[in-house]
């Protein structure tokens, strides 16, 4: 079968009009793709750990939730960020009974994933502020989840709410 020339010129003249052979302009920070890559990278590194709970929140709406941390195994808390106008939010853990509230600096920044053991006790309360609510709060999303693991599998600092030395 062969192309008439008339048919090939209208076909180059439709993809100039339509901007076909340009590159196409960035999208810019989407809400559905900031959810992709945060969970992503909470899914890299999870071991052997069992995911117990997880979830996801917008910046603008802030983050509290009380994870359930009973049984006889340790937990690690892994939260990720994405945004491009917040560079990082802080996270607030509390346990009653505990020494007080400990807070944790959070990158927002792809790719990168915080990671925090607790022991097995009582519940632990996860907050971050809500953004303030001016013109346009920051555009971000938060994906968490919580993973119990066996003790050997716990690295670093076995408790964060009590601290560890060095």
């Amino acid at each position: 079968m062969r192309i008439r020339h008339p048919l090939v010129l209208i076909l180059a003249c439709a993809a100039l009009v339509t901007g076909c052979g340009e590159k196409a302009a960035p999208r810019g920070w989407q809400p559905d793709d900031a959810l992709q890559r945060a969970d992503e990278v909470l899914g890299k590194g999870t071991g052997n750990g069992k995911v117990t709970m997880r979830g996801t929140a917008f910046l603008a709406a802030g983050l509290a939730k009380e994870l359930e941390t009973g049984g006889e195994r340790p937990y690690r808390f892994d939260i990720a960020c994405d945004s491009e106008e917040s560079p990082r939010v802080t996270l607030v853990l509390s346990r009653d009974g505990s020494a007080g509230d400990r807070t944790f600096g959070v990158s927002c920044t792809a790719g990168e994933v915080t990671r925090l053991n607790l022991p097995a006790g009582a519940p632990v309360t996860a907050h971050i502020e809500p953004a303030p609510q001016d013109d346009s709060p920051p555009a971000g999303v938060v994906s968490w989840q919580l993973l119990t693991l066996e003790p050997q599998e716990v690295q670093g600092c076995a408790d964060v709410l009590t601290g560890c030395a060095g």
